[in-house]
Formats: structure tokens, sequence, C-alpha cells
């Protein structure tokens, strides 16, 4: 972040961003699924949360977590559903959500 200019936590960055649509009065965010719960105090509308996981697997994304663990309105769910057995993926993500 602070290669491109900002000299604020990343923290501080999405909060601010978050008061930004809030004031725009946009209908959603798309939101790292480690910053949703502080999103969620200021922006009460929908929130997309890429970068979901099923289960504890090593993923080439620095930023991706469990889909149970994230409490977001949509859950962008690509690779972890998409290789392998698709049927069994998708079952085990809803056990996961469970």
């Amino acid at each position: 972040m602070k290669l491109i200019g900002y000299n604020k936590s990343v923290k501080s960055l999405v909060t601010h961003q978050a008061k930004l649509a809030k004031k725009a009065a946009l209908d959603a965010l798309v939101c790292s699924p480690y910053e949703v719960s502080d999103v969620r105090k200021i922006f009460k509308k929908e929130i997309i949360t890429p970068g979901i996981q099923i289960g504890k697997r090593n993923y080439d994304q620095k930023r991706s977590m469990e889909a149970n663990k994230v409490k977001s309105d949509w859950l962008v769910i690509g690779r972890a559903i998409t290789q392998g057995n698709i049927k069994r993926n998708i079952q085990n993500l809803a056990k996961e959500l469970r």
C-alpha cells in the first residue's frame, strides 16, 4: 500500500472507503473476508466477498478464508468448487456452512 502512495493502515483505508460508500448510497460493496466485520459496522447494505475457500487448504491467494468464517451476504467461490469433483466440493461447502 505504501508503494502506491497510501500511508494509512489497511483497516483505516477500508473504514474510510466504507464511509464513502455509505455516503454515496451504494447498494453493495466488494470486501475482503478479513475486513467484513469492520465494514459491516459502517455499511449496512450488501457485502460481496471473494477469496472464499472450502475447508483449510493452501491456496495461492494470501487473503482467502474458509466460507464458514465469513459473515458476508454473498460469497464468491471459484477454484474451490471448480477444481476436482464439483458435486463433492459443493456438498463439502454445504456441510461447512451448516
